[in-house]
């Protein structure tokens, strides 16, 4: 599946799916940084992109699968490979652009909304600064 197509509607629909994870914590296999990211890009295009990782739900589970596939950058590689997602200059991403970016304990894949990139931390949603980005997809 090429040319992933956002919505016409997709800034709302962004919106909303950002402000209802505002609270959600971080759980392996429903709302870790992958899952959120693709969930995401779900919202805004209709296509859900994790489906062949999903299934894990266990922070052992979740690893030996990012040790599978190349941690999360190769997660993400993979997933712009199959879908046609070109990847950008981080400076360049833009609102429901996926992003890569290193909280200092490995990568963590976000969505940028405004000057923020979100990504789920233990009590809901953590805004980094849009500059931690090191790569970026462009969604649409």
């Amino acid at each position: 599946m090429k040319n992933l197509k956002r919505y016409p509607d997709w800034p709302e629909r962004l919106a909303r799916f950002i402000d209802a994870a505002r609270t959600k914590p971080f759980v392996w296999g429903k709302n870790d940084c992958c899952l959120f990211a693709m969930d995401c890009v779900e919202a805004i295009t209709g296509k859900d992109l994790a489906e062949p990782y999903r299934g894990y739900h266990s922070q052992i589970q979740a690893l030996r699968l990012l040790n599978k596939c190349g941690g999360v950058a190769g997660i993400a590689d993979a997933v712009a490979a199959k879908y046609g997602i070109p990847e950008i200059q981080p400076l360049t991403a833009q609102r429901g652009d996926v992003c890569l970016f290193d909280i200092g304990r490995g990568d963590t894949l976000g969505i940028r909304a405004g000057e923020h990139i979100f990504a789920p931390g233990r009590a809901g949603l953590i805004a980094f600064p849009a500059l931690q980005a090191v790569r970026a997809w462009r969604i649409g």
